[in-house]
């Protein structure tokens, strides 16, 4: 009966609904859109992506119009001019850019 428990928990813990979109990398550009809908473009790829992304294997998506958005922008602004690499963790919805980027849940810039 343990091992049917821990086995449970295992594949339960090892499903995609857990899966983290991430990605550890320098910023390649940032963009914002005049809506204040933004993304940025990192050079390496994102690892466990959400099922939404959509020809945009390595971006994040933002908005500006939002304190957090706000926050991001400042954040990938600075790590790119310093150049610096940021480890970034994904939302697992397209909820900025529907259907097509993955919205950045949290993130920080490397030293």
């Amino acid at each position: 009966m343990k091992k049917l428990i821990a086995l449970s928990i295992l594949i339960l813990l090892s499903s995609k609904a857990w899966a983290q979109s991430y990605v550890n990398s320098t910023v390649e550009y940032v963009r914002v859109d005049e809506t204040g809908r933004g993304l940025v473009k990192f050079h390496k790829e994102i690892s466990n992506p959400a099922d939404c992304m959509k020809n945009h294997p390595n971006h994040m998506a933002f908005d500006t119009n939002t304190p957090g958005g706000q926050s991001i922008f400042s954040l990938a602004l600075t790590a790119y001019v310093a150049g610096k690499s940021l480890q970034v963790r994904g939302t697992g919805d397209c909820s900025v850019y529907t259907g097509a980027v993955e919205s950045w849940r949290w993130g920080f810039i490397n030293d």
